[in-house]
This record gives C-alpha cells, structure tokens and sequence, in this order.
C-alpha cells in the first residue's frame, strides 16, 4: 500500500484486484480503481490496481490544504540568516535555477491524480524570480490535471513555489506516480535495470511495503521490499541523486519503502512524531539508525518536501563540482544540521544519529557555508589545514597503509563552540539486485599528542558522525579509514570565538579609524577571515557583529539607540558602505575630542 503522511481520519479509496499485492504507501486519501469504494482510518491496509502484474492500496497524506512556508520556517530552517547575509554583502541569493528536480506523488490510476496544481500562481511566470513559468512534465503519462492532487500541489509548493519555498528557481520538473515509478523507471520489485534518471534531487512524500500486513509481511513480501529498495539505492549511486524520502506521520516503526533506504535521506519532523529507531529487514542492514535530518514542519510531508527545496538551492551553488556528487550534498546537508533544538539528541561511537532527530534539524545557512568553504583534499601526512568549512570526494583504498588525514586547526585564543563532520558513502548494489556490500568506514579524531579525542566506529550505517561542543585551542587529525576501496563525501563546518574579542586589529594597543578601516576592507568575508582582516569575536566572518565591538571598545560613550538601531540592522546592497561611512565620521570625531 502507498500512502502520504498526516493525521489520521476515515478516508474514501478504492479496492482493485489483479495478480498479487503490491506495495502500500501511506499517511491520507486512498485511491485506485473504483470498484468498490469504502471507507477506512489511514492505519488500515488497502487494495488497487498498479501496473499490469500488482495489487496496489494507496494512502495519501491527509490533506489540510495548502502549507505555505512562513517567515518562521525560514528563520528556522536558516533561510532568513542567508538571504539577509547575502543581501548585506551584495550577493545574490541562490535561487535553485539550473538543477533537474522530480516529485514522486502517491496516486494510483488515472481517476486519482498525483498531479500538482499546475495553474497555481506559485508555479506562473509572474511570481516567479527569474519570470519563467514552471515546466511540468507527466513521467509516468497518466496525469488527471483536471482534479489536481492536493497533497502534491502542496508538497510542490514547498519544493519549488515561488514564494514558499526557497528554490523558487527550479522551474523543470518531472512528475511521477510512486506506484508506477517503482513498477517502470525502477523495475521494482523484479524486472530490468532502472531507468536512468537525470536528476540531481527527488522528493518522495509517501512511504509503503509490499506487505498486506506490516506486523506479519511474508517472506515473499520481505523479499520484494528489499528487492525494491536495492534498485533505488543502485539508481541513487549511478545517477549521482540527492534523494529526499519521508517517513510514518506517527509514532511508529520505520516504513519499509523508502525509509530504510541507505544512500537516501530519510526525513521526519521537529517535534519527533514521525516512526524512529532502527531498520529493521533482516536482509537488508537492520540496525541503522533513522530518520537521518529532521525538518520544523507538522507533517512529514511538508519536512520532506521542505528538505528537498534546501537541497536544491544547494545543487544550484555547486553545478559542475564535485559538491553535487550524492555522497557529498547528503554529508553537507547532515554536517549542517543543529542540535540546539534538541535537549535528548545524542550519539555514541558505535551509533552515530539519534534514534528521533537523525543529525539534527536541517539548515541551509551552515550547510551553504560548506559550499562556500571549497574541497580539501586528505592525504597521508597533510601539512596545511583545512578550513572552517569545507568537504572532500575522493576514493579510498583499504587498509592502515591508505588511511586519509585532515588536520583542523582551533586558534590560540579561541574556542570552538561546535565541530560537526560527517562523513557518508553509498552502499553499492551490484546490477543483478540481489545483494548489497557496504564498506566499513570509520572516524578519528586525535590531539597534537596522538590522543583520541573522539571517534564514529559504526560497522551498520553508511554514515559516520563526530559532533563535539566546546572544543580548545590547538592542532587536531582526522583520519578516515576503510575495509573497502569506496568514494566517499566528507562535510565539516567549525564555529570559533575568540576568549577575549578585540577590535583592536593591527595589534596597535587602542581602537581608532585605522581598524575600522580594516574592517571595512574586509567586510563580507563569510568563512575563514583572520582577526587581521576585520574578525573582532572570532567567528571567521567580518560582519556587523565586528562593527559593534569596534564601537564598544573604542570609547566609554553610548550610541543613542536610534543610532544603534541603524547601526545594527541588517543591510541594503550598498548600504554595509553607507553605515560604515557614518561610524567613520563618528569614530574620528570622537577621536577629536579625546
């Protein structure tokens, strides 16, 4: 059965027979071939035609209308502090233009749509950034556009609408039916090679099993669950795909498809109320932990659909790199997740995610600073270090003889407040589909004196961790190492502060108009900036932050606060010039009169 994900209630389906059951897919409205229409809770399994050869129920997500995302989500999700950053420094916000996206509805037949509301003006040209209309295209020919879906138009809308979303520039779209996506671009459970798929992100709000009942599925039932998730797993390896799936809108045990997916990103909610724990099909790698992010949405659909709107804005940034490589975009956008929401999260080397919260709720302004950060290469014995933010995609061969090195760096001076790295490679599944073989990788970090400071040892997950608080000053090594020859995508981000900010960047013994100077050039710098080039706390980026503390340090007087507010506001293009101008002509008067 396939279903979306909400709260449950009785909704209408209907009930299909053909030669055996085919996969479930669940939170709301079922449909199917209407021969006869019933009643039941979303909890319950269900029946109807998919394909030629599968007996298919669907449950789609119980639809409360459209969930537009407010400024609450983009402060939450990061969003607001990247345009706001962006926009004081004079770049240009990433619009998700330029990369191929595709959404995966549950729907069933062609009296169900899966189709989105194509003639919303979320998705026209002239509320559209970049003035181009959104180019839907049927990949599975079986569109109902007269009676749109509801739950798809709302899952588009928080991937690609021009307003609610924050990729509003992702205007080629394919559309497909889950069920007739995993019977003919998949060839699921049994049947040829998947289709090649060109596209870089792929949203997936349903879940399903091909298991008439979850609690007792049948070996044969097991078995096509498995198969299917090994196609997907394949395609997502060979196609270089950022695949986003959801999970159960409750409190549950994971859903078989695509949940427990490995080189996909499984998603829940904020709030917890999405199935957690461990995978569990037998052969399949039970044990890992699930969700991997979580999103601050009320519906595992909308966090799904919201997930993959950050992961398109972040493909947009990195075209051509290997930044846009599977393994690489799932360790950024994990690496950049925060915990702080979070009093239960936790980790241990053997178990690198929360059982609830995964890495953490998903953020695209430390997910996008990696970006920023650029690649840094291990090797056996590097010599320079990496910066604050960064990633690497390469091949590692096996052995102690082949481990590769990073060395991080905190300042004297300095602490750092987080330190989050994470690494992940996918599972290979050979063409045949009939098993898989995950590579063991593992995490270490040591001190100047060789000394484990931390370490992500897991011999289940394709997917390692190391998240540290509070972090002193000095030289630190990260090794990673494999049983396997396997490529593999490292993310990390860094934050610092200075124990003492200072303003006082030419090391002069005062504040005046010469730092200020200083800062001025060297506004806008966003990663990895010295305390010479305008950084006054610490944090690697020479921002407004810095100018306060040039004009807390500078004097004993007090800004009048509608000076201070000025001051303070985020700004304008242009503007970071015009506020620097002002405090200039402020500092030296003040000079004047000492």
């Amino acid at each position: 059965m396939l279903s979306c994900f909400n709260a449950g209630r009785l909704v209408q389906f209907a009930v299909g027979l053909n030669s055996y059951v085919g996969p479930r897919l669940t939170p709301a409205l079922v449909t199917g071939d209407k021969s006869m229409p019933i009643a039941i809770p979303i909890d319950r399994r269900s029946r109807s035609a998919l394909g030629i050869a599968v007996r298919m129920g669907l449950l789609l997500a119980t639809l409360f209308g459209p969930s537009s995302a407010s400024a609450e989500l983009f402060e939450e999700i990061g969003f607001t502090q990247l345009k706001n950053t962006l926009t004081s420094i004079g770049v240009p916000v990433p619009l998700g233009d330029g990369v191929p996206i595709s959404l995966v509805e549950a729907g069933g037949s062609s009296n169900s749509s899966y189709w989105p509301n194509s003639g919303s003006n979320e998705f026209g040209a002239s509320s559209d950034p970049l003035g181009l209309a959104v180019a839907f295209s049927d990949g599975s020919g079986n569109a109902n556009m007269v009676n749109p879906s509801n739950h798809a138009s709302s899952q588009a809308r928080n991937f690609f609408g021009n307003t609610t979303s924050v990729a509003p520039g992702a205007n080629a779209v394919i559309v497909y039916e889950a069920g007739l996506f995993l019977d003919n671009q998949l060839g699921a459970p049994v049947g040829g090679t998947p289709q090649f798929l060109d596209f870089r992100v792929q949203n997936h709000s349903w879940v399903g099993s091909f298991a008439v009942d979850d609690a007792n599925p049948t070996p044969t039932e097991i078995s096509q669950d498995v198969s299917t998730l090994r196609r997907f797993d394949f395609m997502i390896n060979r196609d270089n795909l950022t695949a986003i799936v959801g999970l159960h809108n409750v409190i549950a045990p994971l859903p078989h498809l695509l949940g427990q997916s490995y080189n996909a990103l499984a998603i829940g909610r904020t709030d917890g109320l999405h199935s957690t724990g461990l995978t569990n099909l037998t052969n399949y790698g039970p044990g890992r932990s699930k969700p991997d992010l979580v999103a601050p949405r009320d519906t595992t659909s909308a966090a799904t659909s919201t997930t993959s709107s950050i992961a398109t804005l972040l493909h947009s940034v990195v075209i051509g790199s290997d930044a846009a490589r599977s393994e690489v975009m799932k360790a950024m956008l994990m690496a950049g997740a925060t915990k702080n929401e979070f009093t239960s999260w936790s980790r241990t080397t053997t178990q690198p995610l929360d059982d609830t919260f995964g890495a953490g709720e998903v953020n695209v302004y430390n997910s996008y600073l990696m970006t920023q950060g650029g690649r840094y290469a291990g090797t056996s014995a590097p010599v320079e270090a990496v910066g604050s933010h960064g990633w690497d995609y390469q091949t590692i061969q096996p052995g102690a003889a082949n481990e590769l090195k990073y060395k991080f760096v905190i300042p004297t001076g300095s602490t750092a407040p987080e330190l989050s790295i994470l690494l992940t490679w996918n599972v290979n599944v050979p063409g045949g589909f009939g098993s898989q073989t995950l590579a063991n990788m593992d995490l270490t970090l040591t001190d100047a004196l060789g000394q484990t400071v931390d370490q992500s040892l897991s011999t289940l997950d394709n997917v390692e961790h190391i998240y540290l608080t509070d972090l002193a000053a000095g030289d630190y090594t990260l090794t990673i190492t494999s049983d396997t020859a396997r490529d593999f995508g490292l993310a990390w981000r860094t934050s610092t502060l200075f124990d003492q900010p200072s303003a006082d960047f030419d090391e002069d013994g005062d504040v005046d108009g010469r730092d200020f100077l200083t800062w001025q050039r060297g506004f806008g710098i966003l990663i990895n900036a010295t305390h010479a080039q305008g950084d006054a706390n610490g944090d690697g980026a020479v921002m407004t932050d810095d100018l306060m503390l040039i004009h807390a340090q500078y004097g004993p007087t007090v800004v009048d606060p509608p000076v201070l507010a000025t001051i303070t506001a985020v700004p304008e293009p242009g503007s970071a010039v015009l506020i620097g101008s002002g405090m200039l002509m402020f500092l030296f008067a003040r000079r004047r009169c000492v």
